[in-house]
C-alpha cells in the first residue's frame, strides 16, 4: 500500500510506541468487512456438524476434522470441491504410504528409525516442491500425527486403525464443508471477490466526493479507509489463487485489486494530510468518483470490456497532492479490463503429464529444495528423538510444528513460529484448559457442548478470516481448542493434553529456530529482490515474444510464461509481509528498507505493464492473420518491442548492481518512430495498437520514480519520474 512503507521506515523504536501500532493494527485487522459474517457462519456451521457426527459416531482424535472445515477454501464452491478432492488425495497417499512403511520397517528398530529419518525428509520435500499445498499437507498430516502411534507398543490391529481413523475424518470434515457450501451457494452466487474490491473502490469514490465537497471525512468511513490500507490487500490475493479463474481473468483481477489496493493508499494519505483542494480540483474529484460509480457497476454486472471512457489525467495539484495518480490509476483499472481477450483458447497452458503436474518444474533440479528438505528433517528428526528418548509421546506435536513453520525465508518462518505459539497458548490454555476448569463440568449435555463448541470455534474463525497477516493465528487457535475438545467422544477433563500439546509446540519452535534457521531459509529481502528481478526479467521476454496463432510450441511457451509471471506475481505479494516481519527481528539497513519500498510501490506498474503487453499481443495476433499493418508499421512496431524489452532488462540489471547496467533511459525515440509510421494508415486495430504501446511507456516511466528520501512525508508527492532516475540507498 501506499503508506505501508512511511509507516515501516518510521515506525518508533519505543516500546510503548510499538504496542500502540500493534493495538491499531490488531483493531483493523479484527474489524468486520464485507462477506465476513457470512464466512464465519459457515465454518461455524460446519465445524458444529463435525463435532456433532464425531460425538454420536464415537470417532476418536478427531480434532484433524475440525480443522478441516476452516482450511478449505470458500471463494466458490469449485474451488471448494478442488480443495477437497486434494486434500483428500494427499492423506489418502500418506495413509498408504504409512502402512507400506510399517509393513517393511516395523519389526526392526534401527530401519525403522532410519525409515522415519527418510520419511521426514520426504515430507520437507513434498510440502516444499508440491504444486497444491492442501494435498501436500493431508501428506504430512498423516504421516506426522501416525509416527507416534507406530512408536508405541500397542497391538498391530490398534496401530492399523489408528492409522486409518484419521482417514476417515478427515474425509469427515471435507465431505461436511463441501456440502455446507453447496447449500449456501444455492441462495447466495455472489463473487465475495468482486464485493471486498467493490467496498475498497466504495469507498475511495466516497472519499473522493467529501474531499470535492471540501466535507470532512465521515468517522465511519475514515475508519474503513484506514483499516483498509491496514490491512493491504493480501487476503484478496489469496481469494484470487485460491478461486482457480483462467489465466487471463486471474490476470485482469490481479491487476485490478493491486490498483485498487494503491487508489487505497492514496485516498489514506489524502485523509491523513487534511487536502484543500483548489477550483480546479473539485471538478476532477467529482469526475473521479462518477467514474468509480461506473467501474463498479460495471464490475458487479460482470462486464468484461468497460465502455465508458477513461478519466482525464490532469497536472499534478499542489492543494491535493496525489490526485494525479489517482487519475492516472482510474485510467488503469479501464485500461485492464478494456481490452479483448488476450489470447484464445488454444494458447492456454496445456497440463503437464503424470506426475510432473505434482510438484514445481525443477523440484528435482533445484539444490535449494533440497538444502531445504535437509534442514527440515534434521530439526524434526531431533525433536523425534528427544520425545522417544524421555518417553513423552503427548509432545509428538513438535513434529508437525516443524513442519507447518518450515517455509524458504527467514521472515515467513518466524511468522508462522510466532502465530503458532501464541494459537496453542490461547487456544490450548486460554480458552481449552480455562474451559475444562470452569465450563465443561457444568454441561451435561450433547446441545450445551455444541454451544460452547460453536462459540470458541466462532472466535477462532473471525481471526482466520483476517488477512494473511494473523489468518494463520486463527487456524493455530481453532486446531489447539480441537485437540483438547474432540480428543476422544466425550467431553474432556483431563488437563495433561492442553499441556502437552503447548510443550511440543515450543519444541518444535526451539528446533526450527537453532537448526532450520540457521541452514534452511534465506533472507526475505534477498528473495524479494531475486522475484522482483525474475519477474521483470520475464515481462522484457514477454514483450517480444513471436505471435504465430497456427503454432503450437508459441502458444506453449507464451501459456508457460504467462503462468509463470502470474505466479511471481502471488509470491511477490506474500513476500512482501514478510519482509515487514523480518524487519521486526533483525536490525534493517537503511538500503533494505529501501527495496521494500521500492518494490512495494512498483507493483501496480509491472502488473500494469503485464496486462498491456497481454492485451498487444491479442492484437498482433489478429493483424498478424489480417495483414491489416504495413510493413513499415510492422518493423516500427518490432522496432518499439525490441527498445522497450531492452529497458526492462536494463532496469533489472541496474536493482541487481550489474556493472554494465546503465541507468535507464526514456523511450522517446521509438514511440515517436511508431507514431509517424501509423499516422498514414490508420485503423482501428493499429491505433488500439499505439495506444497501448503509449501506456506500456507510460507505466514504465512510472515504474523507474525514485523513492522520496527519509524525511519525504509521502511517496505519493512524487509527481513524475526525470528522465535519469536517482538511485535511492543503494537500490535506485
Amino acid at each position: 500500500m501506499a503508506t505501508h512503507a512511511t509507516q515501516l521506515r518510521h515506525q518508533p523504536a519505543s516500546r510503548g510506541a510499538s504496542w500502540l501500532w500493534l493495538r491499531e493494527f490488531i483493531r483493523w485487522e479484527l474489524a468486520p468487512y464485507p462477506e465476513r459474517i457470512n464466512a464465519v457462519i459457515r465454518m461455524t456451521v460446519a465445524a458444529t456438524l463435525v463435532m456433532l457426527i464425531v460425538e454420536i459416531f464415537r470417532f476418536p482424535n478427531a480434532a484433524l476434522g475440525g480443522y478441516y472445515t476452516i482450511l478449505l477454501a470458500r471463494e466458490n464452491l469449485a474451488a471448494t470441491w478442488r480443495g477437497v478432492r486434494l486434500a483428500t488425495l494427499g492423506s489418502v497417499v500418506g495413509c498408504l504410504y504409512t502402512l507400506l512403511g510399517m509393513m517393511l520397517f516395523r519389526g526392526y528398530p534401527v530401519t525403522h528409525f532410519f525409515w522415519v529419518i527418510a520419511s521426514l525428509y520426504v515430507v520437507f520435500f513434498v510440502m516444499r516442491t508440491a504444486t497444491n499445498y492442501g494435498a501436500a499437507l493431508g501428506f504430512a498430516f498423516l504421516l506426522a500425527n501416525t509416527l507416534a502411534v507406530w512408536d508405541s507398543s500397542l497391538p498391530s490391529e490398534i496401530q492399523v486403525e489408528s492409522t486409518l481413523w484419521p482417514l476417515l475424518v478427515i474425509a469427515t470434515g471435507t465431505g461436511v464443508t463441501v456440502a455446507t457450501e453447496a447449500v449456501y451457494r444455492i441462495f447466495d452466487r455472489s463473487d465475495p471477490l468482486i464485493t471486498s474490491v467493490d467496498d475498497l473502490l466504495l469507498a475511495v469514490q466516497q472519499a473522493a466526493e467529501c474531499f470535492a465537497a471540501l466535507r470532512a471525512l465521515p468517522k465511519s468511513l475514515h475508519n474503513r479507509i484506514l483499516q483498509y490500507d491496514m490491512t493491504g490487500t493480501g487476503r484478496l490475493r489469496t481469494a484470487l489463487q485460491r478461486q482457480g479463474v483462467q489465466p487471463t481473468k486471474r490476470a485482469q483481477r490481479s491487476a485490478l485489486i493491486s490498483l485498487a489496493g494503491r487508489l487505497i493508499g492514496l485516498a489514506t494519505n489524502l485523509a491523513r494530510n487534511h487536502p484543500h483542494p483548489g477550483e480546479d480540483d473539485a471538478p476532477r474529484l467529482r469526475t473521479l468518483s462518477e467514474r468509480l460509480r461506473t467501474i463498479r457497476t460495471e464490475l458487479r454486472e460482470s462486464r468484461v470490456n468497460f465502455a465508458s471512457p477513461a478519466v482525464l489525467i490532469g497536472q499534478p495539484s499542489s492543494g491535493c497532492p496525489g490526485l494525479q495518480e489517482m487519475e492516472r490509476t482510474v485510467a488503469l483499472i479501464t485500461e485492464v479490463f478494456h481490452r479483448d481477450e488476450i489470447v484464445d483458447s488454444s494458447q492456454s497452458v496445456p497440463a503437464r503429464d503424470g506426475w510432473r503436474a505434482l510438484f514445481l518444474p525443477d523440484a528435482f533440479e533445484n539444490r535449494e529444495y533440497q538444502r531445504f528438505a535437509s534442514a527440515g528433517c534434521l530439526a524434526a528428526t531431533v525433536c523425534y528423538v528427544i520425545y522417544n528418548a524421555i518417553a513423552w509421546p503427548g509432545i509428538s506435536t513438535c513434529i508437525i510444528t516443524c513442519v507447518v513453520t518450515a517455509l524458504s525465508t527467514v521472515g515467513t518462518s518466524l511468522q508462522k513460529q510466532s502465530l503458532r505459539i501464541v494459537g496453542y497458548v490461547v487456544g490450548g490454555l486460554v480458552m481449552g484448559v480455562s474451559a475444562q476448569i470452569l465450563i465443561l463440568p457444568g454441561i451435561d449435555s450433547v446441545f450445551g457442548f455444541a454451544l460452547f463448541f460453536a462459540a470458541g470455534t466462532a472466535i477462532a474463525a473471525w481471526i482466520a478470516t483476517s488477512s494473511p497477516r494473523l489468518s494463520y493465528l486463527g487456524l493455530q487457535i481453532m486446531l489447539a481448542f480441537y485437540f483438547v475438545n474432540l480428543t476422544s467422544a466425550r467431553i474432556q477433563t483431563d488437563l495433561t493434553i492442553a499441556r502437552d500439546k503447548v510443550v511440543g509446540v515450543w519444541l518444535g519452535l526451539l528446533a526450527m529456530g537453532f537448526i532450520f534457521d540457521r541452514f534452511g531459509p534465506k533472507s526475505d529481502a534477498e528473495q524479494l529482490q531475486k522475484l522482483l528481478v525474475r519477474n521483470i526479467r520475464m515481462l522484457a521476454q514477454l514483450a517480444v515474444s513471436p505471435v504465430v496463432s497456427s503454432g503450437a510450441i508459441t502458444a506453449l511457451q507464451l501459456g508457460r510464461l504467462r503462468s509463470q509471471i502470474n505466479d511471481n506475481f502471488t509470491s511477490l505479494a506474500s513476500q512482501m509481509d514478510a519482509v515487514q516481519f523480518e524487519f521486526q527481528f533483525h536490525h534493517r539497513r537503511e538500503q533494505d528498507v529501501a527495496k521494500w519500498e521500492w518494490a512495494q510501490r512498483a507493483q501496480p506498474d509491472l502488473r500494469s505493464i503485464f496486462v498491456l503487453e497481454l492485451s498487444l499481443l491479442s492484437h498482433r495476433g489478429r493483424w498478424e492473420n489480417a495483414s491489416e499493418l504495413t510493413s513499415v508499421q510492422v518493423q516500427a512496431l518490432d522496432h518499439f518491442l525490441t527498445e522497450f524489452s531492452g529497458e526492462l532488462m536494463h532496469t533489472a540489471a541496474w536493482i541487481t548492481h550489474e556493472e554494465d547496467a546503465a541507468a535507464p533511459r526514456v523511450l522517446n525515440d521509438p514511440i515517436q518512430r511508431l507514431q509517424e509510421a501509423y499516422e498514414g494508415h490508420s485503423t482501428s486495430n493499429s491505433q488500439a495498437i499505439l495506444d497501448i504501446c503509449q501506456q506500456m511507456v507510460s507505466s514504465l516511466v512510472m515504474l523507474r520514480r525514485p523513492t522520496p528520501g527519509r524525511h519525504a512525508k509521502h511517496k505519493c508527492d512524487v509527481d513524475c519520474a526525470p528522465s535519469e532516475p536517482i538511485r535511492a540507498e543503494g537500490f535506485l
